[in-house]
């Protein structure tokens, strides 16, 4: 509830703060942008292997705390130093670039001989829109964004957990899932600089921040009463696995402009 009254108070003070649409003047022209996004960052990514039970050895998981992200934009601007950025991003929690990434540890019980393993993917995207401030100088222009996107990721996991040091141990694997989804409502910031590369091209070196918190998955699983299953850290805990892609971020964007039609926004009588 305090996220979404935050949200509407923000877009609120945005709707107050921004240019009129009739403000764009003829040494202004209104002008559309796409845009191509590559760029890399930092999440505050909870350890997505934390549910190897507490009397087993193991070794130090993969962080998930490097990310990637690649994805495509538009760009309006219709009025002096204002626009709005809309767009897509593809957010891979790990290096290179990948639709998924996968995270191991391996883990053994006492004396066991056999060795226990853990698998799971994670990936995810936002999809976002921003009011943007521009600010001209010699050479570019300096830009500021913030607005509010939509998040989702994705997460898969496959265990098999030996329970038994004996000649024949057990196996537990009842903890794999795939295609496990979260969502949240988050926020984006950005500040960058704007270097033109012709009248029609440039390049936009960005930096900034994300709130995106997933906070909850879950699955279908045919064999459960229910049918819909929570994503657990552990049994142990009870704790839900979140997702967060929340933290800092650069990234650098090749922008090519396209000038409306004169008239482009009203229908002919």
């Amino acid at each position: 509830m305090r996220k979404t009254v935050g949200m509407l108070t923000l877009l609120m003070a945005l709707l107050i703060a921004l240019p009129s649409i009739s403000s764009a003047t003829d040494d202004n022209p209104k002008k559309f942008g796409l845009e191509l996004q590559l760029g890399g960052g930092f999440y505050w990514m909870e350890d997505v292997n934390d549910f190897i039970p507490s009397d087993f050895r193991y070794e130090t998981p993969d962080e998930v705390h490097i990310g990637s992200q690649f994805g495509i934009g538009i760009v309006y601007r219709h009025a002096k130093n204002f626009g709005w950025q809309i767009g897509y991003n593809r957010l891979a929690a790990g290096v290179p670039i990948a639709f998924k990434h996968k995270y191991e540890v391996r883990a053994y019980l006492g004396g066991a001989s056999e060795e226990s393993w853990a698998e799971q993917t994670v990936s995810g995207y936002e999809i976002y829109f921003m009011a943007t401030w521009y600010k001209p100088t010699r050479a570019g222009e300096w830009m500021f964004g913030v607005g509010p996107a939509f998040y989702k990721a994705h997460l898969d996991r496959s265990i098999d957990i030996v329970r038994d040091s004996g000649p024949n141990p057990s196996h537990l694997t009842g903890g794999s899932f795939s295609d496990a989804e979260g969502k949240t409502l988050g926020m984006l910031l950005t500040i960058g600089y704007e270097m033109p590369l012709s009248t029609t091209t440039s390049l936009v070196f960005q930096g900034g921040g994300r709130l995106a918190k997933i906070g909850e998955l879950s699955y279908e699983d045919p064999d459960a009463l229910c049918g819909e299953q929570t994503v657990y850290k552990n049994a142990a805990t009870g704790s839900k696995l979140a997702v967060d892609f929340t933290g800092g971020f650069a990234k650098v964007t090749f922008r090519a402009y396209f000038k409306p039609a004169t008239g482009w926004r009203h229908h002919p009588r």
